[in-house]
């Protein structure tokens, strides 16, 4: 009976430390590091000269922007006909992805771990690739209508709260905001809309979406 009794203990013992969900745990390897939790807050900015690319076809350029500094880059490809793929070696990766003729703006060089070294194009016609500072980021002023069409990056005031967008467009769009405390996606979704979102300014805002057209409001 006791032989029983001790061999009953050691069953209930290990049926006690086993995961209750049916799934193992996962063990992180040697040398494995778990993915960060730093804030993806981006730095103060401070002024920096802007740096302009050109070439024809695909290419790669090297690219000399602080990595402590975020980056707002345009591209203008006005006579591609295919693919225009912008990839970079940085935290951002993809850059651009678009059909045909290209002109647009997002930003780059947000993770300061991970900053953009090298820029690789996917073109089939002349273009020039643009990096610039805060600067260059037109800001949408509450109460009144910011018109656009593409990609593009505007700053939201001091006092915002709420935008208004809308967008005429077959194909996605994402909206991201980028504020001093962190980065959100805030919207995802496919054809024409008309919503509205809880945003607090001041904050950077990014339209992905390269062939729509769209309006927005900060209130």
């Amino acid at each position: 009976m006791k032989i029983r009794l001790a061999g009953l203990l050691v069953l209930v013992l290990a049926s006690a430390c086993a995961p209750s969900t049916g799934y193992g745990t996962i063990v992180a390897e040697s040398g494995f590091a778990p993915p960060s939790t730093a804030s993806t807050a981006p730095p103060v900015p401070r002024d920096v000269p802007p740096e302009t690319h050109t070439g024809t076809g695909s290419g790669e350029f090297a690219t000399t922007w602080p990595a402590d500094q975020v980056g707002f880059f345009t591209f203008d490809c006005a006579k591609c006909t295919s693919n225009v793929i912008i990839d970079t070696d940085g935290g951002e990766h993809g850059l651009v992805n678009a059909i045909g003729a290209y002109k647009g703006t997002t930003w780059m060089n947000t993770y300061p771990d991970r900053p953009t070294k090298r820029v690789t194009v996917h073109a089939n016609a002349p273009w020039t690739a643009t990096i610039a500072d805060h600067r260059s980021i037109p800001t949408a002023e509450t109460g009144k209508e910011t018109a656009g069409r593409g990609d593009a990056v505007l700053k939201l005031p001091a006092g915002v709260t709420r935008i208004h967008f809308t967008a005429k467009t077959r194909g996605s769009i994402g909206l991201w905001v980028m504020s001093p405390e962190n980065r959100d996606l805030i919207l995802n979704q496919i054809g024409d809309l008309q919503v509205e979102r809880d945003v607090l300014g001041p904050a950077y805002l990014q339209v992905d979406s390269y062939e729509a057209s769209w309006t927005l409001t900060p209130s």
